[in-house]
C-alpha cells in the first residue's frame, strides 16, 4: 500500500497572554490600563516609538503546545479514527492536515486532493444559496465546473435539501447545513476526506447513511480521517485509531485496542477525580434556529432538583425548556439521545405522536421520565435536540453533551442482589418478573 499521509515531527505552538489583574481595581482603571497596553503595542508595531509599560501592566506570556512532536503514517484506503479528551489536540491536527493553519515545526506530506468538514458550515458562504455553495466548494477543491455539474444531482439527492437548494444557507438549520456540507465533501472525489465530529449534529438515520457512504468511499481506495468522542463509532467504523493526550500520541494501532485503552484511562481518571456531573443547565446563549430555541435542561428527581446523582431505584425526569419564536406548520419533536460515558448509545427517546403538535410562539417544557430500576449504575450523558419531519427531517436545535448524570446503586439493598455484592455488567438493569416453581 502507498502512504497517503505522512506526518513527521509536527508541533503547533501558541503564545498565551496572561493579564495581571487586581481584583479590587475599578472597571474604569482596568479599562484605562488595557487601552494603554493596546496603544503601546500598536505604536511599537508601527515603529514610531518605543513605549515602556510598568511591570504591573506588562502581560506575561507562555508557550502552549497544542501538538508536540507527533509523527505517524496513514496508508491509502485506511479509515483512521482520532480520539482523545477535550484539548488533546485533535482539531488542531485536522486543521493542519487541511492546510487551514501551518505547523510551528515539522513536515506533512499528503498525496491527492483533500476535502475537509471540520465544523458546521465549513467552506460555505452564508449569503449564497445551497446551489451556489456546491459550486463554490468544488472550485475551492480545484474541480472544473463541468465536473461539478456531473456530480450535482448526486450531491443534492444525498443531502435531501432539494426543496431549499435556492435558499441562502444562512437560513438552514444545523442539520441541513451538515447534510449538504457532508454531501459536497464526500461526492467531489477527494482522495483524502477529513471529518471532525460534525456528524453528531445529524439525526441517527443520516449518520448511518453517512457511515455507509464513507465505507464505500474507503473501499474505492480513498483515505478517511475521522475525529469523534464516541468510542463506539471509532471502534465500529475505523480500522486504525490514534489516541491523543496533551498534544502527544499516547497510542496508535488497531482501533479496538486503542479505544479500550482510551476508555480505561477515561474511567480510571473519573474514579480518581469523580465524574463531572451536570444535573441542570441554563443556556446563556439559547441553542436553535429562527423557529425554536432550547433555553434550559435539567434532571429532576421526585420532589427536588437533582445534583446529577440519581438512585437506581428512583424514577428520574429530564426536563427540556424551549421557546417557540414564530408560528409555523412545523410539528416540533423534542428528543433525547442517552449514551454511556464511553459514547455507547443507550436509546433515542421521543414523545408519542399524541403529545406533539404545531405550537404558538411562547415558552414550553417537555418532560421525559425514566422509570426506576431501568438503567444500570454508571455515568450517562444526554444530547438534546428539537426536530421536525414536515419536509424531510430538519434539526432546529441541537445541544450535544447537554447533561451528565450518574445512576447510583445502593449495595445495602438486599432485595434483588441475592448476596452478590460485585458490579453487575450491562447498560440497563431492569427488574423483570420471575417465577420459580416446582415442575409437575
Amino acid at each position: 500500500m502507498t502512504i497517503a499521509i505522512h506526518v513527521e515531527n509536527v508541533s503547533k505552538c501558541y503564545t498565551i497572554a496572561h493579564q495581571r489583574t487586581n481584583r479590587d481595581e475599578s472597571l474604569r482603571v482596568a479599562l484605562e490600563r488595557s487601552v494603554r497596553a493596546i496603544g503601546a503595542r500598536m505604536l511599537g508595531r508601527n515603529g514610531k516609538t518605543s513605549v515602556l509599560l510598568p511591570d504591573s501592566e506588562v502581560e506575561p506570556t507562555e508557550d502552549f503546545y497544542a501538538l508536540n512532536n507527533i509523527s505517524f503514517e496513514v496508508k491509502t484506503g485506511e479509515r483512521v479514527g482520532i480520539i482523545g479528551a477535550n484539548g488533546a489536540g485533535k482539531s488542531t491536527l485536522l486543521k493542519i492536515l487541511s492546510r487551514i493553519t501551518e505547523p510551528t515545526r515539522g513536515r506533512i506530506t499528503i498525496r491527492g486532493r483533500v476535502s475537509s468538514l471540520l465544523e458546521v458550515g465549513t467552506g460555505f458562504h452564508p449569503e449564497l444559496t445551497g446551489r451556489e455553495n456546491i459550486f463554490l466548494n468544488g472550485a475551492i477543491l480545484g474541480m472544473p465546473r463541468s465536473e461539478i455539474r456531473k456530480k450535482f444531482d448526486e450531491i443534492v439527492d444525498f443531502s435531501e435539501v432539494e426543496r431549499f437548494l435556492d435558499t441562502p444557507v444562512k437560513h438552514y438549520s444545523s442539520g441541513m447545513y451538515v447534510r449538504l456540507a457532508f454531501s459536497v465533501s464526500a461526492h467531489l472525489d477527494p482522495e483524502v476526506l477529513i471529518l471532525d465530529e460534525v456528524l453528531a449534529v445529524g439525526d441517527a438515520r443520516f449518520q448511518k447513511k453517512c457511515m455507509n457512504k464513507m465505507r464505500r468511499f474507503s473501499e474505492d481506495g480513498r483515505t478517511i480521517l475521522f475525529v469523534s468522542h464516541s468510542a463506539a463509532a471509532i471502534s465500529q467504523f475505523c480500522s486504525t485509531a490514534i489516541y491523543l493526550e496533551k498534544g502527544r500520541i499516547k497510542q496508535m494501532g488497531p482501533a479496538q485496542e486503542v479505544v479500550e485503552e482510551y476508555t480505561q484511562q477515561s474511567t480510571s481518571g473519573m474514579e480518581e477525580a469523580g465524574p463531572e456531573l451536570v444535573g441542570s443547565r441554563v443556556l446563556e446563549q439559547p441553542a436553535g434556529d429562527e423557529l425554536v430555541q432550547i433555553e434550559a435542561i435539567e434532571v429532576v428527581t421526585p420532589g427536588e432538583r437533582a445534583n446529577g446523582t440519581v438512585p437506581i431505584d428512583a424514577p428520574v425526569s429530564i426536563r427540556l425548556s424551549f421557546r417557540v419564536l414564530e408560528k409555523s406548520e412545523h410539528i416540533l419533536v423534542p428528543n433525547l439521545h442517552v449514551r454511556t460515558i464511553d459514547g455507547t448509545y443507550v436509546s433515542v427517546v421521543t414523545p408519542p405522536s399524541s403529545e406533539v403538535r404545531p405550537l404558538d410562539p411562547g415558552t414550553y417544557f417537555a418532560d421525559c421520565t425514566l422509570p426506576a430500576n431501568l438503567l444500570n449504575n454508571g455515568v450517562f450523558t444526554v444530547q438534546a435536540a428539537i426536530t421536525s419531519f414536515n419536509c424531510g427531517q430538519t434539526v432546529h436545535a441541537n445541544l450535544p453533551n447537554a447533561l451528565t448524570f450518574e445512576v447510583v446503586d445502593d449495595l445495602s439493598d438486599v432485595s434483588y442482589r441475592n448476596g452478590y455484592l460485585q458490579a453487575i455488567p450491562g447498560v440497563v438493569r431492569p427488574r423483570l418478573q420471575w417465577h420459580i416453581g416446582a415442575s409437575a
